[in-house]
């Protein structure tokens, strides 16, 4: 995993450094598109319009460079606030049915970071829900207005970590129900009981919920950056430091470990936090950074756990290696076949295809993808 390009002064902003250092650090009038770009990329537009704020440093700045700082920073807060409505009246639904929730990420980390929900872009809402409870999930969520995305009838529940509910009407909002805080092919190494005994009651948007420990949170939150396989935004990475920082009195690590490890993904949950560290200079203690050399519990795990760390081209690794770890050639054909020719509706809402027509040349090309990446990631696994 590689740290994020960007321009040395967006990085000064989140490192909080003073006035001066970063008036010197003040890129020249062509450097301003890439640093405006580099924000809005990595997330962290509307924190750095926020920090420039208090630095005073806006009136220094040219007037077309505060336009798209304010501009991008209002369209985060417009979409926050739908979103923030949408989430009220579903956890609210939830409290009333006794659907344990707790919300992922998204608006109660901005308010647990900070106290400002427009703080952060969020493209959905992420809860974690108890499995057994899925079909009431489905059935609130659908009261809601909202319909259910899969590849095919069962295929999420059978093979993923997360259900997908979209709602179109006055914006598109899509919820996504996660029973586990980890990621295929590991979705089932952590004992989510126990992750759940250890939640407590917590306030989020208003209503009374469910939130994760800190330690189950960083944990998920060092899967999140993991799943991306290297294309995880800089916003991703800063957070984590923020919460480390937040919390560092209180933070168990032996605990973190202890889950890091019955999730057989230490190595690769330490790689990040040795990368927010470089980044951030973040307190982790340098024995905890140190495990990041220990070997997963086996070869198979092992080479799973190097290619999902690696910043290669090949798309999709986790689909890829979901195949490899399913046991019995039944559930491989089945889930060759929906990953390969997922539903019309499915391929129609992911790709923006506005007529049937367009469904044969989009499942080719689809094919063609998924045939290519495949191959590349058996090479990569046996190399």
């Amino acid at each position: 995993m590689t740290a994020p390009a960007v321009h040395p002064f967006l990085m000064s902003v989140l490192r909080e450094a003073d006035r001066d250092h970063l008036l010197r650090l003040a890129p020249e009038d062509g450097e301003w598109e890439e640093v405006t770009r580099d924000a809005a990329t990595h997330g962290v537009l509307p924190l750095v319009y926020r920090a420039l704020q208090r630095s005073d440093l806006v009136p220094a700045l040219p007037p077309w460079v505060v336009d798209r700082l304010r501009g991008g920073a209002v369209v985060v807060a417009a979409r926050n606030l739908m979103l923030f409505s949408e989430l009220r009246v579903i956890l609210r639904a939830f409290e009333d049915r006794q659907v344990s929730c707790a919300p992922l990420r998204g608006l109660a980390l901005a308010e647990q970071l900070y106290g400002d929900i427009t703080a952060r872009p969020m493209g959905d809402l992420d809860l974690l829900v108890q499995k057994e409870d899925l079909a009431h999930v489905a059935t609130i969520l659908r009261e809601r207005g909202f319909r259910a995305m899969d590849r095919r009838p069962g295929f999420a529940e059978a093979f993923s970590y997360t259900l997908e509910f979209l709602k179109e009407p006055g914006g598109s909002v899509i919820v996504e129900p996660h029973w586990t805080i980890t990621y295929p092919p590991f979705v089932d190494t952590i004992d989510m009981r126990a992750i759940w005994r250890r939640c407590t009651r917590g306030r989020v948007v208003g209503v009374d919920t469910w939130v994760l420990r800190t330690e189950e949170l960083v944990l998920h939150l060092c899967l999140h950056v993991a799943h991306r396989n290297g294309a995880a935004p800089l916003l991703w990475l800063y957070e984590l430091d923020r919460l480390l920082r937040r919390e560092a009195e209180a933070f168990d690590w032996q605990q973190f470990v202890s889950f890091a490890r019955q999730a057989k993904l230490e190595p690769l949950i330490l790689r990040v936090l040795r990368q927010v560290q470089a980044l951030f200079v973040t307190p982790v203690p340098a024995d905890v950074l140190e495990r990041s050399a220990l070997a997963p519990p086996s070869s198979s795990e092992g080479r799973w756990v190097r290619l999902l760390g690696q910043q290669s081209r090949v798309d999709g690794k986790e689909s890829f290696l979901v195949f490899f770890a399913l046991k019995g050639l039944r559930a491989k054909l089945r889930y060759a076949f929906a990953l390969l020719f997922p539903s019309p509706a499915f391929m129609l809402t992911h790709y923006g295809l506005t007529r049937r027509r367009q469904l044969g040349p989009a499942y080719v090309r689809r094919v063609c993808r998924l045939s290519w990446e495949s191959l590349k990631g058996v090479v990569a696994l046996l190399s």
